[in-house]
């Protein structure tokens, strides 16, 4: 789909040529899903308007309430964003709404919190991108020795160990053979668009933050948009 947004560091291995059969029916949503609509209209270059969309909206920040956007982000299957500092505002909100706190330290991860992993390891089948659960975690100086369960397919539990600096904010201290030797996962409440390119989810909000992507502006929304294979919400 050449209107998704291309991969962060190279060009996509299927449109660096001119295609010799293009796909256009869109399966992801049922045929007569509003959010097929939203998306035609963002690919062929218009802005979404704030109004209904079947069961789909997008909002006005400036004239939303607080109340009603924490019930929105509740609600969500999953939030995404396009800016990290607004992905780490947006994990740390949801934590302290949910009740997700350390013993020790709020940056702590605990039981029942949702991770992203960063970094594929394949001897692992670990994928850049992919969603799990923390079920245990033990504390091994400075080390987060985790039981973690995956959210997007059918497999066993596994144990990861990940340094405590992808947590408090402070991974780009890490040296890059401490960052190799171990896994690399850090909250997945909120992840940002180009985290969630492979991914749905039934009910997705969208924080808007496409204009920080200039010619890529159309490309982050729609491939945001189309995350979504029931209900979206957009906040504008």
């Amino acid at each position: 789909d050449p209107a998704q947004l291309p991969p962060v560091r190279d060009e996509g291995y299927f449109i660096d040529a001119a295609p010799d059969v293009m796909l256009t029916e869109v399966h992801r949503q049922a045929r007569d899903n509003p959010i097929i609509r939203m998306s035609m209209e963002i690919r062929e270059g218009g802005r979404l308007s704030p109004g209904t969309y079947g069961e789909s909206l997008v909002v006005a920040r400036r004239g939303a309430s607080r109340d009603s956007l924490r019930e929105l982000v509740l609600e969500a299957d999953q939030l995404l964003c396009g800016l990290n500092r607004t992905r780490v505002s947006y994990n740390d909100h949801i934590r302290m709404l949910k009740g997700l706190r350390g013993a020790e330290f709020d940056w702590h991860p605990t039981n029942g919190d949702r991770l992203i992993c960063l970094r594929n390891k394949h001897d692992r089948a670990l994928f850049n991108g992919a969603l799990w659960e923390c079920q245990t975690i033990e504390d091994k100086f400075g080390c987060l020795e985790m039981r973690v369960g995956s959210l997007d397919e059918d497999r066993d539990p596994m144990t990861v160990e990940v340094p405590q600096e992808f947590f408090n904010g402070s991974e780009n201290q890490l040296e890059w053979y401490e960052k190799a030797r171990k896994e690399q996962f850090t909250f997945g409440w909120a992840i940002t668009c180009h985290k969630s390119q492979g991914s749905q989810w039934d009910n997705v909000i969208i924080f808007d933050e496409s204009g920080a992507f200039r010619d890529a502006r159309s490309n982050w929304l729609y491939t945001a948009v189309t995350r979504a294979a029931e209900k979206v919400t957009v906040v504008v």
